[in-house]
């Protein structure tokens, strides 16, 4: 890194687009495809740091939509009755 009058250590912030295109991450495998809900291979940034005997992957990489699990989570989880969750919903809560 070329040193700057002020001093200050500085470096890249990438965007997503940037980091998947960068050959280094490449080269380095840091970028993994990994399978969303609807079937379609998303490539997001991978484990870190990478371990020669358990190297590590992502198994799920969320939701696609917000808010698409709130049934499961409020009511099979938390135990909320839908009228209580209808609520939540209508309030801007959830």
């Amino acid at each position: 890194m070329p040193k700057r009058r002020a001093g200050v250590p500085a470096g890249l912030v990438y965007t997503a687009k940037e980091m998947i295109a960068d050959p280094h991450y490449q080269a380095r495998q840091m970028i993994e495809p990994v399978t969303v809900e609807d079937g379609r291979v998303f490539p997001m940034p991978g484990v870190v740091p990478k371990l020669s005997e358990t190297p590590g992957k992502t198994r799920w990489p969320g939701a696609l939509n917000p808010g698409s699990h709130n049934d499961e989570i409020f009511g099979d989880l938390l135990g909320l009755s839908s009228t209580e969750i209808s609520t939540l919903s209508e309030q801007g809560v959830i």
